[in-house]
């Protein structure tokens, strides 16, 4: 029986979403896989749990008393995690990061992954650098065609004269105006400027996760997306339409004031078709081939991307599985796919 490690938690903002997404992929795993859990605290303890999957989700993982600290061998020889209760080696076949953001979705886990010599469901370390890094993204698929929002790239090192910054982003950008940080994900210190005030705020917030920061330019419209695996795209497409100022955490995860959509509902077949053929793009030029999700802004200028994510939601109403599912492909066959696609033993 093929052994599959599932990581969840992390070092990131996004501890909380990763905790979601890993009750709900082993909830969903078909029976033939042997699990193998490990939990990963926010200040970068392993363990290796073997509680429920609920605990999971609300965090009492942690306070098992039988939870046994791992750590990850980059010998391949071990092919598996050093059990420092037992003093042995717990084989494994497969790692399956369920880590989003820095430290999971950022192609350090994957680095390590390839150090081990153990398959990992996940894209390569490069792909997932250039993917996370926003900047990184922006300069690749705009050199090739690629339609983005206008930004600019501000680093935390740089003497920075925030009036003067204003005045070129007024110019450059128009307000409204976006600030995110440049490697975050799930929204996290993500705003929508409009004065000088939050223009201040929200970018010291920005810069709170993360030491480098982009402006976007204002962008119409609703955000819509497609779900890639292993080169070919969903049958359906996402669309997410919010009666707030912008898609975030809240939006994201509490359905606070938003309407998800799946099948996507304003896009027409010829716009579908445009979309899928640019995510496929898209993901060749940041060199994914097993699993994105890539996200564009519906808007006035025709479709604009926004950004790709490598290891997109996995909860229960995450709108990955989501596009698969309204596509004939459930979540337990999901799963079983993107393992193959990566295990061949």
């Amino acid at each position: 029986m093929c052994k599959v490690a599932i990581l969840f938690g992390g070092q990131s903002s996004e501890h909380p979403v990763s905790l979601m997404s890993a009750r709900s992929v082993c909830e969903n795993m078909p029976e033939k896989y042997q699990l193998y859990l490990v939990g990963i605290t926010k200040d970068g303890k392993w363990y290796h749990y073997q509680g429920s999957y609920q605990d999971i989700e609300n965090g009492n993982w942690q306070n098992y008393q039988d939870n046994q600290e791992v750590i990850l061998s980059c010998n391949r020889n071990h092919h598996g995690f050093y059990n420092l209760a037992t003093n042995s080696i717990d084989y494994i076949d497969v790692i399956f990061p369920v880590l989003h953001g820095r430290f999971g979705e950022d192609g350090t886990i994957q680095g390590v992954c390839q150090l081990s010599g153990i398959d990992c469901v996940s894209d390569s370390m490069q792909s997932c650098v250039l993917a996370m890094d926003k900047e990184l993204t922006h300069i690749l698929c705009q050199k090739e065609g690629i339609d983005m929002a206008k930004y600019i790239c501000v680093r935390k090192q740089d003497k920075i004269d925030y009036q003067k910054l204003f005045e070129r982003i007024k110019n450059e950008l128009s307000l409204p105006c976006y600030v995110k940080p440049a490697r975050e994900g799930s929204s996290f210190g993500a705003h929508k400027i409009s004065d000088y005030q939050q223009f201040i705020t929200y970018s010291e917030d920005a810069f709170s996760y993360d030491n480098k920061i982009l402006y976007e330019e204002f962008i119409d419209g609703t955000e819509v997306g497609c779900a890639i695996l292993n080169n070919e795209v969903a049958k359906e497409m996402f669309e997410v339409i919010v009666s707030t100022e912008m898609y975030g955490y809240k939006e994201k995860y509490d359905g606070f004031k938003t309407q998800i959509c799946v099948p996507a509902v304003n896009l027409s077949e010829q716009q579908q078709q445009q979309a899928k053929q640019l995510s496929l793009k898209i993901a060749e030029i940041l060199g994914c081939n097993v699993i994105a999700r890539v996200d564009f802004f519906n808007s006035s200028k025709g479709l604009i991307f926004n950004e790709a994510n490598l290891i997109p939601g996995f909860t229960s109403h995450s709108l990955y599985p989501a596009m698969f599912r309204e596509s004939n492909v459930s979540y337990g066959q999901l799963l079983d796919s993107l393992i193959k696609l990566v295990h061949r033993g």
